[in-house]
């Protein structure tokens, strides 16, 4: 995935340089989650090579560097799908105005940062495969042979 694709897919996200850069943090966040309890990381061991596979991949890459580049907008905070930002309380609401008060974003943690990103890689990349067929999160011990999954 190139910025190019990335910006069809993401037009309001970050310029070129801003992606270069969170483009290898989504490519560690990716290969962390498709490595097994052996060390072997299947992105790399056997990048996929069936065509929906290969484009779960270059997807979820997109979606974890749009999530780390609004995080980085929002100060940290955790962006929802419907463009609020989680951690933030109501403490007023009036009606007559439309109006919305909020109290200051409460931090959102390393944890709620990652269990972010988990949720796109498990959107993506649940059931794709690698190019030896192994699922691409699966975390046994890597098979000497296809069928031993």
């Amino acid at each position: 995935m190139d910025w190019a694709q990335y910006a069809v897919l993401y037009p309001d996200g970050p310029d070129e340089s801003g992606f270069d850069r969170l483009a290898w943090e989504a490519r560690r966040v990716m290969e962390r989650a498709t490595t097994g309890v052996d060390g072997v990381c299947k992105l790399a061991a056997a990048p996929p090579t069936e065509q929906s596979a290969v484009q779960a991949v270059e997807r979820c890459m997109a979606a974890l560097v749009h999530l780390l580049w609004q995080q980085e907008q929002s100060g940290g905070y955790v962006r929802r799908p419907d463009g609020s930002v989680a951690g933030r309380v109501v403490t007023a609401v009036t009606a007559g105005s439309e109006s919305v008060s909020y109290a200051a974003p409460a931090a959102v943690t390393e944890t709620e940062r990652q269990e972010a990103a988990a949720r796109i890689v498990e959107r993506y990349l649940a059931g794709a495969p690698d190019a030896n067929g192994v699922n691409l999160l699966y975390m046994g011990r890597y098979p000497a042979k296809v069928g031993d999954v």
